[in-house]
């Protein structure tokens, strides 16, 4: 287990570092105080600081077992070629990086041999994931315009991803209902899911529906960065 979740963070570290690397020009415009794009850190030693972790994770991973190994060999090129080439494409970069964030719970089922427990929170984290990535591809349209990146907000409107955004939470709101009536998890989950994951997800689009400014995108990304901790508590305490 420990094997198991350092070689996943390392991963996801190098994930970002390499993200930010191809990210520099984008970030000067809407995040100028990140590290690269401030000039905090050179370019270089980005680059070191990537292979170091990737190959950290693939050393880590080979203590687990095969199948955790192949997970971190196609974790490490999925994430290199979204960087370089398909989060530039409108919805598939969102779609790849919720799968990445599902995936760690696939990796964690994987890696001690209980991959079924983990089915439910990929659905999960991958719906909520992806529902935060197109929110912040509207929070982030005006640097993605001057960079020429056209994500799905850029390409086709707010509009038409506040839609999509409105179909995938209701489908979330069905989705975490399923594992209690199937008596998967117990009352606890469905209190939690009830009383704080609901109310967050509705309250954000709620504010989605109403403006279109760029600190309400940033209020409705954080309430979805919230709902995923407070659903993964509700998986751990109705489990």
């Amino acid at each position: 287990m420990l094997f198991a979740s350092l070689a996943a963070a390392f991963i996801a570290a190098s994930a970002n570092i390499i993200n930010d690397y191809f990210d520099i020009e984008i970030d000067k415009i809407n995040r100028p105080d990140r590290i690269l794009a401030s000039g905090k850190m050179t370019e270089r030693t980005a680059f070191i600081l990537y292979f170091c972790f990737i190959l950290g994770g693939i050393i880590l991973s080979i203590f687990v077992n095969v199948l955790a190994l192949l997970i971190v060999l196609c974790s490490a090129i999925l994430t290199f070629y979204y960087s370089y080439k398909f989060k530039k494409i409108p919805l598939l970069g969102n779609v790849i990086v919720a799968f990445m964030t599902g995936l760690a719970f696939l990796f964690g089922g994987v890696s001690v041999g209980n991959i079924g427990a983990a089915v439910f929170p990929f659905i999960f984290a991958f719906t909520i994931n992806l529902m935060r990535e197109i929110v912040k591809d509207m929070e982030d349209a005006e640097g993605d315009v001057r960079a020429n990146v056209f994500t799905f907000p850029v390409k086709f409107g707010f509009e038409k991803a506040k839609t999509l955004l409105y179909v995938l939470a209701l489908f979330l709101v069905i989705a975490m209902l399923i594992p209690f009536l199937l008596k998967i998890y117990n009352a606890k989950y469905l209190a939690l899911i009830t009383f704080a994951v609901v109310p967050m997800l509705i309250y954000g689009m709620q504010i989605l529906h109403k403006k279109n400014d760029t600190a309400s995108f940033g209020k409705v990304s954080l309430l979805l960065k919230l709902q995923m901790v407070f659903g993964l508590l509700a998986i751990f305490l109705g489990s």
